[in-house]
Formats: structure tokens, C-alpha cells, sequence
């Protein structure tokens, strides 16, 4: 019985301990806050997936000159004046040329009065070696007057096992390329297995930009039905006539392997 006793008293201690939880003390700091948007652009953005890594994909994007905003938030209370922090460049981990493929950085970024967010505008530049590689440039926050870097890590506490999960609060890495990549809109059972010729192929054939594939909004599944029975009607015409169309890969066997469309088309 005492035994039960003590463990409630504990119980109530504790909760009697939480209402006098102390906020948040010593000198304020920033962290990167970049997160991963969900296909659907649904639900709340608080609790969307943290990202160490931003990609910028030419291949998928209409400009050849694309501005990304790194979100940068403090930790501590918000204040009524405007702050500063600092961003550098990794330099041995940085594979990018600054004002050739990106353009320079800013001395500081603002903190505006009364906001706990502030913003890295990340600009970077279309090249033609992008075609089949990645270029990154990473970025770290720095110390200064205004800020100190308390959290280096940044542990998602929906995941059990934090080791696989665990993002870089301090360092944001962003790539550059203009290879193709695997669309947010793209439902295998229309149009098959993804390749590089086929969205092209699709893009020649419907006048459409690589940047369609990426809006599911827009690119629903009717759309994708459609266009995926268009394509299967040209691949039937041109095997037809002798002209089969194949992938630029082949199977396990050394065999060139047929373009198709899913199983529902």
C-alpha cells in the first residue's frame, strides 16, 4: 500500500511541477526551420516534415534563374525591435561556384520586430553541366550579438528510432541541377515506370512543361489517365509500323526494354 501511495504522491508532484515549467532562458538563439511541403499542400504547416537538404530542380521549374526562402526561426521570445543573423558558406563542402551558379550571399538576415521567422533568399543559376549532375552549396549559421546556436539537431519525435531521422538545425544544404527526377504527380499504374525519355516524351507530345508533373493539383488522376492513353495508343501505332520505342536501359538479360503504360490504361 505505501508503495502505491509514493507513486501517486510522485504523480502529483509532477504534475504540480509542470504548471511552474520554465521558459525558455539564456541567450536567444536560431536554427534552420526549413520544411518538406506535402504533395496534397494540405494541413498544418507546423508540424510538416524538417528537411536539411532544399533541391532545386531546373528540369522542373519554368525559370532559369529560381529564389528559394530558407526559413531561419529563433529560438527565445520574440521581441519588438528588428535582429540580424549570419549565414556563410561551407567552402569544403560546397561544390557550387558562387555568382556562376548562385548568387552571393547577403552580410545578415533580418528578424523583423514581432516575428520569430526570418528568411535566407537562396537564388540560384540554370548551367548546362547541371544536366546530369548536382551541385551543392552548403550553408551554416553563425554566432553573433543577437543570437547563439543552441540546437545543432533537430530529432522529429514522431519516429521512434531518432539516428535515421535526426536533420542539421545549423547547416541547410541546397542543390542545383537540371536533371530529371521522379514528379510528385506521377501514379505508376497510368503511366507506367518513370524514366527521363518517357516524361519527355509526354511533354513533347501533350505541350506540356516537366513543371506540370510536379502540381498535383492540376495533374490529377484523370488528367494522368488520359494523357497515359494517349501515349499507349502512339507505342501500339509505332510498334506497329516497325518502329518500337524503348527505353534508354536494358533488362537483367541485355534486352532493350519496351516503353509502356500501367496496368489500368
Amino acid at each position: 500500500m505505501k508503495k502505491y501511495i509514493f507513486l501517486l504522491s510522485v504523480i502529483l508532484s509532477f504534475l504540480g511541477c509542470e504548471k511552474e515549467m520554465m521558459d525558455y532562458e539564456g541567450k536567444d538563439g536560431v536554427y534552420f526551420c526549413v520544411q518538406e511541403v506535402p504533395p496534397s499542400l494540405s494541413g498544418n504547416p507546423e508540424i510538416w516534415a524538417h528537411i536539411d537538404t532544399t533541391l532545386l530542380p531546373f528540369s522542373m521549374l519554368l525559370e532559369n534563374d529560381t529564389t528559394v526562402w530558407l526559413k531561419v526561426r529563433v529560438m527565445g521570445p520574440v521581441v519588438g525591435s528588428d535582429r540580424y543573423f549570419t549565414v556563410t558558406v561551407i567552402d569544403s563542402l560546397t561544390t557550387a561556384t558562387v555568382g556562376e551558379d548562385y548568387a552571393p550571399l547577403e552580410k545578415r538576415y533580418v528578424i523583423p520586430a514581432g516575428e520569430r521567422d526570418g528568411y535566407v533568399e537562396f537564388t540560384g543559376f540554370r548551367q548546362e553541366k547541371m544536366l546530369d549532375s548536382v551541385y551543392y552549396v552548403t550553408l551554416q549559421l553563425e554566432e553573433n550579438e543577437y543570437f547563439s546556436l543552441p540546437m545543432s539537431i533537430w530529432r522529429p519525435l514522431e519516429h521512434e528510432d531518432y539516428t535515421d531521422e535526426n536533420q542539421n538545425a545549423i547547416r541547410h544544404v541546397v542543390g542545383l541541377t537540371d536533371d530529371v527526377f521522379l514528379p510528385k504527380a506521377w501514379t505508376t499504374n497510368y503511366l507506367g515506370p518513370y524514366s527521363k525519355k518517357k516524361i519527355k516524351l509526354l511533354c513533347e507530345m501533350f505541350g506540356l512543361q516537366m513543371a506540370d508533373f510536379d502540381n498535383v493539383v492540376d495533374m490529377d488522376m484523370e488528367r494522368q489517365r488520359v494523357y497515359a492513353q494517349g501515349l499507349d495508343k502512339y507505342l501500339k501505332e509505332m510498334e506497329a509500323k516497325g518502329e518500337t520505342v524503348y527505353e534508354d536501359k536494358l533488362d537483367k538479360d541485355g534486352n532493350p526494354v519496351k516503353m509502356a503504360v500501367g496496368p489500368l490504361v
